[in-house]
């Protein structure tokens, strides 16, 4: 069982409830309440996007969001010997707010239809909202949120505040990496003293130690340019040539520095005259793809998402899908 059932604000067992329009006769509920709010739109479709890259089936209506987990149940009929199969699912909400709430509900297995040889289903179907709770807090943004919150709030250090997200949720799917790079955007909720290190800036000049080759310069006279408007032109690859590469990253030109940079990366790529540096990518992305890097002087933003793990993309497309300015375009390999 998970120990997120410390922090539980209740869970009931209730002959007649309502959820909303859905009756819960005779089905178990179990709320949890996290202490940290997700009320921005773009955080919430950060949320989303991260829990489908997580493998679950993911909606939303006004403010909730619906993650839905299935499984199939398979058994012999000690009679016939034929083997019998029953798809099923449970659905945790997700209620958005100034705090979050969590529900999940246990629908009768007569919901499914006359299943009566499904042995122990009340303990697996919460075995399962369980493992999708603690996916949602782990996997997505929540999960930042939460490590922020014990930073602030129990004096932790990065490292003990993981451990405890950690304990927390045991029965997580596909844990994403928690480093201290994967929390930079939940610098904003700590004061200073207790914030975590962010995500390290890449050094100017371009000179400096890299993992790759590096044939170009952020810096140069190319002083007179204004800001570039969006979307990227999906086309680029066929229009455009390699000038070089930054850290063994390609960047196709025209490029005249600081105040045109052209459009970097091979499968992960953005357009760094169009891309504001909102960090919507760089908070979308499951995998921990982007860094910042200073590119001091240029009109649209003096630092962009560089794609130095370009090779761990997982084409998600969660960084393309939630760019503002519609800079970032995804290329899947082959």
């Amino acid at each position: 069982m998970s120990t997120l059932l410390n922090e539980r604000v209740w869970v009931m067992l209730s002959d007649v409830a309502k959820r909303g329009v859905y009756p819960l006769h005779a089905s178990r509920l179990g709320i949890f309440r996290l202490p940290v709010d997700l009320t921005d739109q773009s955080e919430i479709s950060n949320v989303m996007n991260s829990l489908k890259s997580s493998g679950f089936k993911v909606d939303s209506y006004a403010d909730r969001i619906y993650v839905t987990h299935k499984w199939t149940e398979i058994a012999v009929n000690p009679l016939t010997q034929v083997e019998m199969s029953a798809d099923l699912d449970i659905t945790v909400e997700i209620v958005t707010g100034e705090v979050i709430d969590i529900i999940y509900q246990i629908k009768p297995i007569e919901s499914y239809g006359d299943l009566y040889w499904i042995k122990n289903y009340r303990q697996k179907a919460d075995s399962n909202a369980k493992m999708v709770i603690d996916s949602i807090i782990w996997n997505s943004k929540i999960g930042d949120k939460m490590l922020a919150h014990y930073q602030k709030t129990k004096k932790l250090s990065f490292e003990d505040a993981v451990m405890k997200l950690n304990q927390m949720t045991p029965l997580k799917k596909n844990p994403i990496p928690r480093t201290s790079l994967s929390t930079a955007s939940s610098q904003k909720d700590l004061p200073p003293a207790a914030a975590a290190p962010t995500q390290p800036t890449l050094a100017v000049p371009a000179s400096a130690p890299s993992s790759g080759s590096t044939t170009i310069s952020l810096t140069g006279s190319g002083t007179s340019y204004s800001a570039a408007e969006g979307p990227i032109d999906p086309d680029f690859k066929s229009k455009r040539q390699v000038v070089g590469t930054f850290q063994g990253i390609k960047v196709w030109g025209p490029m005249d520095p600081p105040g045109r940079l052209g459009i970097w990366g091979t499968e992960v790529t953005v357009d760094f005259d169009i891309c504001v540096a909102d960090g919507a990518c760089v908070e979308a992305c499951p995998v921990n793809v982007f860094e910042w890097l200073d590119t001091p002087g240029h009109p649209a933003s003096e630092k962009k998402p560089f794609m130095i793990r370009e090779k761990d993309c997982i084409f998600c497309m969660a960084c393309e899908n939630v760019c503002p300015p519609q800079c970032v375009k995804i290329f899947q390999k082959g």
